[in-house]
């Protein structure tokens, strides 16, 4: 074979490996493919260290699991995020000590203990403060849902929500909302989920008002919110 016709000929199968394993990368699926309900993940959360406070809204944060990974906690969006949650790489090894393999093939309850480690960390930062202060934002309700999406989607990219004055200034690589993944999350709740006494379909931001919003907070396609490391 003539050195040109095998000098092409290795560079087109190292271009083909390369793009196979590209393609492969898009998307990742570790250990078991599962489906939890969202009653499944609203029950590890209630049985994790999440404040007291945020799992007064347990319900809707099954909503959000069920949102992101359509319950499937060993899936990887093959861009950031891995779990139930969708945890990005960065913040895996912080919360859970291992790579995004290893923290799809955790258990359920595992993920959300990291998850809720996250969320309660999230909890103390000025955005989220500043928005439990409001009544309404650009004309939804801030209730606890909102304010868990404000948290789910990064304090940073929320600041830049709350500075622009509309759900519009910020908006993942898919176009969604923070506004939009609080009403998403809410609608994915087990409508039969009790909180206290009330059901989720009562909606979560349903708490007595002269304690103000503040006091209850927290927090498709498969996994379609992108977020980059440093933005949460």
């Amino acid at each position: 074979m003539p050195k040109s016709t095998s000098a092409f000929v290795a560079v087109a199968l190292a271009v083909g490996q390369i793009l196979t394993s590209d393609a492969f990368a898009q998307r990742g699926q570790y250990c078991e493919r599962t489906n939890y309900s969202a009653q499944d993940i609203t029950d590890a959360v209630r049985n994790s260290s999440l404040r007291d406070d945020l799992k007064s809204t347990s319900c809707s944060l099954g909503g959000l699991g069920r949102y992101e990974s359509g319950g499937n906690k060993s899936v990887y969006n093959g861009s950031c995020c891995t779990g139930i949650f969708q945890l990005n790489n960065a913040n895996v090894r912080k919360y859970a000590g291992t790579d995004r393999e290893g923290y799809g093939c955790l258990s359920l309850q595992q993920q959300v203990n990291a998850w809720a480690n996250l969320t309660n960390d999230g909890y103390n930062a000025g955005v989220v403060r500043q928005l439990a202060s409001m009544q309404t934002f650009d004309g939804q309700k801030v209730d606890a849902g909102f304010l868990s999406s404000c948290i789910q989607l990064g304090t940073g990219n929320c600041q830049k929500m709350v500075s622009s004055g509309r759900c519009s200034g910020f908006a993942d690589i898919n176009g969604t909302t923070i506004c939009d993944m609080a009403r998403s999350a809410r609608s994915m709740a087990d409508p039969n989920c009790k909180e206290g006494k009330a059901s989720c379909t009562q909606g979560p931001g349903d708490f007595p008002t002269n304690i103000g919003v503040a006091a209850n907070p927290p927090t498709s396609d498969m996994a379609n919110v992108i977020v980059g490391p440093a933005e949460v």
